[in-house]
Parts: C-alpha cells; sequence; structure tokens
C-alpha cells in the first residue's frame, strides 16, 4: 500500500505496523561513531594477522601507533575545548597556530589599510605569539589577553601600562564590539617593535621565608 493508497483513519493496529516498519527503516539505523571504527579496525587487524604472514611483533607496533595517533588527535581537540571553555570570552591565543611574523605582517597590513580593529587584535595575538616563540611565556590555551600582559609585566616590568592598554583595547573591540581608532591601533603596533627589539628580564623565584622555631 503507497501513502496516496492509505486509509486517512488508520486503526490502531495498522497504525502501530506502519510506525514498527518506518523506525526499522534503514535510514534510521545510526552510523558507526570513529571509536566503534577503530575498534572494528584493531579488531580486523589482529584477526588477519595469523593469515597476513606478518612478524608476531609487527601487530602490537600497529596496534600501538594507531593508539598513538589516535590520543594526540584527542589530546590536541580536548586542549583547544578547553581554551574554548569559558564561553565567548575565548583566549587570546585561541586560534590556529600562527607564527608571530605573519600574525605582525597582517596587523600591519591592517593598519595600512585603516582597519583599526583587525590591528588591534592581530597586533595583541602578535604580542602573545612572540613571547610564546621566545619562551617568555607558556602556550597555556585559554590566556586572555589581562592574563599574557600581567604575565609578561615581570619580563618587560617599563611596559606594564603599556601592556593592560593593549589587553584594554583587545577586550574593548574583541567582546565589547568598541572599535578602536588609529592611535590606539599604532600603540599597539608600537608595543610589539619595542618587546621585539627589548631583552626580557630574568625572573629570580623568591625563596621561601624560614620559619623561626
Amino acid at each position: 500500500m503507497t501513502p496516496f493508497d492509505a486509509p486517512l483513519d488508520p486503526t490502531s493496529e495498522q497504525a502501530r505496523r506502519w510506525l514498527e516498519e518506518e523506525l526499522t527503516s534503514q535510514r534510521y539505523h545510526a552510523q558507526p561513531s570513529i571509536i566503534e571504527r577503530i575498534r572494528e579496525f584493531l579488531d580486523d587487524l589482529l584477526n588477519s594477522a595469523p593469515s597476513s604472514g606478518l612478524p608476531s611483533v609487527a601487530v602490537p607496533i600497529a596496534i600501538g601507533l594507531v593508539l598513538a595517533v589516535v590520543g594526540l588527535v584527542l589530546w590536541r581537540v580536548l586542549r583547544r575545548e578547553v581554551g574554548r571553555s569559558g564561553g565567548d570570552a575565548t583566549g587570546v591565543l585561541d586560534v590556529p597556530d600562527v607564527p608571530a611574523a605573519t600574525l605582525r605582517a597582517g596587523a600591519r597590513a591592517a593598519l595600512a589599510a585603516g582597519d583599526w580593529d583587525t590591528a588591534v587584535l592581530d597586533g595583541v595575538r602578535t604580542i602573545a605569539r612572540a613571547a610564546v616563540e621566545r619562551v617568555v611565556l607558556d602556550d597555556a590555551p585559554g590566556r586572555t589577553a589581562h592574563e599574557v600582559a600581567l604575565a609578561l609585566t615581570p619580563r618587560f616590568p617599563g611596559e606594564q601600562q603599556p601592556l593592560l592598554e593593549a589587553a584594554d583595547a583587545f577586550d574593548a573591540v574583541r567582546y565589547g564590539h568598541r572599535p578602536a581608532v588609529e592611535q590606539t591601533a599604532r600603540a599597539v603596533l608600537d608595543l610589539d617593535a619595542r618587546l621585539a627589539a627589548a631583552r626580557p628580564e630574568r625572573v629570580v623565584a623568591e625563596a621561601p621565608l624560614e620559619t623561626v622555631p
């Protein structure tokens, strides 16, 4: 019976039978997840090993490589998700791993084109990425612009106020949707140039105070 031949007022038994047929249709069958596919691949590998003539040591190595790749992919995904867990307030470096030189070129091009917002955003990202590349700052996910400024202040103590102002400008554009002005964009890029030419101060950890018995 086609849908056009079906009665307009089916009985309860007919409705139940049609529902069962519809739910058992092939298009409702769930596709296997990536974990299930990996498990099937490993099962096939283990089952085919005796007949394939592969050395017995090759199977554990192959399985180890597959698991290592899966672990690396999951680690990268989870690392990015942790950085984004703060909702809309994502970290300043929660973007693809672009070199500082590329970000700097983009910021300068935006400044030349009069795109002050992009110049500010890419300028602050340049400062953070350059600090990571110079091993002045660790590449922690989810770090905000103000956290970058506070982390860099001990290494560049003379730039504390410009760093905080650059962080304010980044947040104003990125989250406050307040457009930047040319003066602010130039200040951020000038700060990046000074930091790139400066030698970071060595931070000496303070020794714990000894308690007097």
